[in-house]
């Protein structure tokens, strides 16, 4: 597997040719079908064997993927080339996400809740955390019922835990301190 910061490098230098070309949704779209196909054993296979020469495995990249473009397909011949494309095509999806979203002025937020919340809860979350940011959020629910109650909100790197689990924990801490 290549470590995060080779997926990171090839991210950046895709995202500066997708800006410099306006082709920044086209990129996204090559990038994550790239990475899906790149998660099929079978093709994984093919494309990692020695054996079969480079123009065949180009060859099966535009059967699979059509419609790729001719960067994102000299990219997958690069990463092919240096037995890389199965490891890093999908941390290179995700970063290239990341940058677009930075790029567009959009914050992936994650939001944990024990139940799972109805659309309006998200819309209502979304645009608090969206008020309180300055930014567009692009929010993802996920249930998580080991956090027994309440809510664990995560905008970038920052994390609001008012979940009932940290509130015990914090309530069993104070009260060891005391004893």
């Amino acid at each position: 597997m290549p470590e995060r910061g080779s997926t990171k490098r090839y991210a950046q230098a895709v995202f500066d040719i997708a800006k410099a070309s306006n082709g920044l949704d086209k990129w996204q779209e090559d990038l994550h079908d790239l990475a899906e196909a790149s998660s099929n054993a079978q093709l994984a296979g093919f494309l990692e064997n020695p054996r079969v020469a480079d123009a065949a495995k180009q060859n099966v990249l535009k059967q699979v993927i059509p419609t790729i473009g001719p960067g994102a397909l000299s990219l997958a011949m690069l990463l092919v080339s240096k037995g890389r494309l199965v490891a890093a095509a999908q941390g290179i999806a995700a970063d290239y996400d990341t940058r677009l979203d930075e790029h567009r002025g959009i914050v992936r937020a994650s939001v944990t809740t024990a139940v799972p919340l109805d659309e309006g809860q998200q819309k209502q979350i979304a645009m608090q955390l969206q008020t309180a940011t300055g930014k567009q959020i692009k929010l993802e629910a996920r249930v998580d019922p080991a956090i027994t109650g309440g809510i664990v909100i995560r905008v970038g790197d920052r994390v609001l835990d008012g979940s009932v689990r940290a509130k015990l924990e914090g309530l069993r801490r104070s009260l060891a301190e005391r004893v």
